[in-house]
């Protein structure tokens, strides 16, 4: 009789398993106020602000708290659908939950979003022309391993550290080792090192600053790139290993072919665990006058073997992490025999071939298996942005195209060109007015989004399932009940 039960039981389990959701929808999130670099200019906390957008199409309670400084705020959902913008994240004072500096000891500041129903929220932090915003996955979705993903940090302001951080979002105790792959302010290159945080704790790490050249008034400022630091969450004693959210970015940069400096910004991205990376990905170039990206493929195995449109990649492997393909118009089919993580990077404006309006900003891609079918984002006109884009790739197969629309309306099949890299899959690049914008088939897609102003810019990965792709449930059958290992 109690292998009967245990068969039952593991086929609720499964079931239970199944019917969760693993997009970036949801009802709990954890994120940062991660390092801007007007941080450091001015009084009053620095000139820029943090905000969160939600978006909903029902009415919904959210509650926005720093539990560590006892910061709360509450918002409900209105006409539907609609995006809600929480009041500014305090950055002054005994509720201060900005990361200006690398954490000598945890820090009291990690932000915690609650709802009653289910909600797609962002981060956004901006000042006039320095802008940088990410989509937030749901705790659920978290997982215990990551790797940063940067770039050189070549600036015209000083100060403009990359960096990354983590957030401990499970309860009890939460044990973390990072190894940074390039020196940071209190931390050697390559010499892991643990830290120990509770629920809502965060550490900021920030890379070092190297080299200032020019004249005034054209300084150049350098730091170094913090691409491939892993970030790990580790069993400790009797606790095992624990959800963690780790987010990467800079607080200005400027992203040129030449390496000198240009026009610059800030961005921020939250990393996908690795067990939620890909083995195929599906590019497309960026709209407006910002058509040629520069593009980082990540490896977590150097063995890893890459193909570039069906060829062996042709670029050198750097710190036994990634490949970089130079800026390029051209669409791509990045496929691998084992998970790889691959990141979309726009360029300073006038830079790499490109013209303007736009500035630096990098997207974590979503590869084709983690395909969604229905994303909702807000199209923010923060600061100053008054071009707004959306990147869909879509299989050609059954009726995706035909069923595709946006904010309800059909979509013209006809605007859909096929994937020159892969006729079983089409694109699409289009603009759309600022606000909230719903796009939908019934197929799954991976799409962006990103809008661009005068030295201006924003962009994130506009939706993406976040399931764990490499651990499964293998049915056991030692007692040989059935014949057949389908349940």
């Amino acid at each position: 009789m109690k292998k009967y039960l245990l068969l039952l039981l593991s086929l609720f389990s499964s079931i239970y398993t199944i019917a969760q959701d693993f997009s970036n929808k949801g009802k709990d999130f954890w994120v940062g106020y991660g390092y801007h670099q007007q941080m450091l200019s001015g009084g009053g906390g620095g000139s820029q602000n943090m905000v969160l957008y939600f978006a909903t199409d029902q009415v919904t309670n959210i509650t926005i708290s720093v539990p560590g400084t006892g910061y709360t705020q509450s918002l409900t959902s209105g006409p539907l659908p609609t995006v809600l913008t929480s009041a500014p994240i305090p950055k002054t004072g005994l509720q201060d939950a900005s990361l200006r500096a690398e954490s000598v000891a945890p820090e009291n500041k990690g932000i915690h979003v609650v709802s009653d129903r289910p909600i797609v929220a962002y981060a956004h932090i901006y000042n006039q022309s320095v802008s940088g915003a990410t989509i937030l996955f749901p705790t659920n979705t978290l997982g215990k391993e990551y790797y940063s993903v940067n770039y050189e940090n070549v600036s015209n302001t000083d100060n403009a550290n990359c960096w990354f951080y983590v957030v401990a979002c499970d309860t009890g105790t939460t044990t973390v080792e990072i190894t940074p792959s390039a020196a940071t302010i209190n931390h050697a290159a390559n010499v892991p090192f643990t830290i120990t945080l509770t629920q809502g704790q965060v550490y900021n790490v920030m890379g070092q600053l190297t080299t200032t050249t020019g004249t005034p008034p054209n300084l150049t400022f350098r730091g170094v790139d913090l691409t491939g630091s892993k970030i790990k969450s580790v069993s400790s004693g009797s606790s095992g290993c624990k959800r963690i959210a780790v987010f990467s970015g800079s607080g200005r940069i400027g992203i040129s072919c030449d390496g000198n400096q240009s026009s610059s910004d800030n961005y921020m991205v939250q990393n996908f665990p690795k067990n939620a990376w890909g083995k195929k990905y599906l590019t497309c170039r960026t709209g407006g006058n910002m058509t040629n990206n520069i593009y980082r493929i990540c490896v977590a195995d150097p063995a890893t073997v890459v193909t570039v449109n069906g060829l062996p990649i042709a670029s050198p492997l750097v710190n036994n992490f990634y490949y970089e393909l130079a800026a390029t118009a051209t669409l791509q089919r990045i496929e691998s025999d084992l998970p790889i993580l691959v990141a979309q990077y726009i360029t300073s404006q006038n830079e790499c071939g490109n013209a303007n309006p736009g500035d630096p900003e990098v997207i974590y891609l979503s590869p084709v298996e983690q395909n969604i079918s229905k994303v909702t984002w807000n199209a923010t006109g923060n600061f100053n942005i008054n071009q707004h884009y959306f990147n869909v790739v879509i299989p050609n197969t059954g009726t995706g195209i035909s069923s595709f629309t946006i904010d309800g309306v059909p979509v013209n099949p006809a605007l859909f060109t096929v994937h020159p890299q892969d006729p079983a899959y089409s694109y699409l690049i289009q603009n759309v007015t600022a606000g909230v914008h719903t796009i939908q088939s019934d197929s799954g897609f991976n799409a962006i989004a990103y809008g661009f102003g005068n030295a201006e810019s924003y962009g994130y990965n506009a939706g993406t399932n976040i399931r764990d792709l490499y651990n499964f449930l293998t049915p056991i059958n030692p007692y040989s009940i059935s014949l057949d290992p389908v349940a």
